[in-house]
């Protein structure tokens, strides 16, 4: 009967494990959220709704809520464009919507009564303000990753230009992996406080907790974000910061846009 219990609390203790584990999985994608209406501000349900990714080709579709909502979670980072029908309203599509790790982007979008072949085209906003969540965080796009300077090509470089961010007097830019560590302090956090993944997947040395496992190329880095202060329950395993990076993924197209809507 003992053996009995202790194998139970084995497998108990096991399951545990395996769960507190895959709950230490960071957010590497994001979501594109929205809201349709006519031109009075009303709502418009029942809407067909086309998501595709302009790098890619891929595309989702959905239909607006009774509310006029609708919503494309688990998205990777990079640019789409949202196209809209219903009958008795014209075609509108929101170009360059631009989605990052672990962000929420919404996109309102405004039909006006004619005819379905007609297209009303809108360019998203260059600037696109975070109104989902209080989380304090700053984006480094793939392309200042190998544009900007950096002494050794080392992408941890970048994170030292966060406001609120203090490197320790050992902090070496140049070397890597347990040669160095990254004695980086954000907003006051001890500087062995800070989670550091690649593509959702723990990153850290475990036991010092002050050096990184694996420095992609500067090359393959879609883009990374640094989450300082307010962030979800999603990321876990520190208190101090959350360096998200994701890899590319790669794609058809190259910075064009993709038109498949009646232009």
């Amino acid at each position: 009967m003992r053996a009995r219990n202790c194998g139970s609390l084995f497998a108990s203790l096991t399951l545990i494990l395996f769960l507190l584990t895959a709950a230490q999985a960071q957010k590497t994608t994001g979501t594109i959220t929205g809201t349709v209406t006519d031109a009075s501000g009303a709502v418009v349900p029942g809407a067909a709704v086309k998501l595709i990714n302009t790098a890619n080709g891929s595309s989702r579709s959905t239909t607006s809520s009774s509310q006029g909502d609708f919503s494309f979670p688990e998205l990777n980072a990079g640019t789409y464009s949202v196209g809209v029908s219903k009958p008795g309203f014209k075609q509108a599509v929101s170009h360059n919507v631009e989605l990052h790790v672990a962000d929420v982007t919404n996109v309102v979008v405004k039909m006006e009564v004619g005819s379905t072949e007609e297209t009303v085209t809108v360019e998203a906003n260059a600037i696109q303000v975070e109104t989902q969540s209080g989380a304090v965080g700053t984006v480094m796009l793939g392309q200042q990753v190998r544009e900007l300077p950096l002494n050794g090509r080392n992408f941890v470089q970048l994170t030292t230009l966060v406001p609120g961010a203090a490197v320790g007097e050992g902090f070496d830019n140049k070397n890597k992996g347990l040669l160095a560590g990254v004695d980086i302090s954000f907003s006051g956090a001890p500087s062995n406080a800070n989670q550091w993944t690649v593509d959702g997947a723990n990153n850290n040395d475990i036991g010092s907790q002050r050096t990184i496992l694996i420095y992609p190329s500067v090359d393959g880095i879609e883009e990374f974000k640094i989450l300082t202060n307010s962030y979800g329950p999603e990321f876990g395993g520190a208190g101090g910061a959350q360096i998200n990076l994701v890899t590319k993924g790669g794609g058809n197209v190259s910075r064009r846009r993709v038109f498949l809507w009646p232009q």
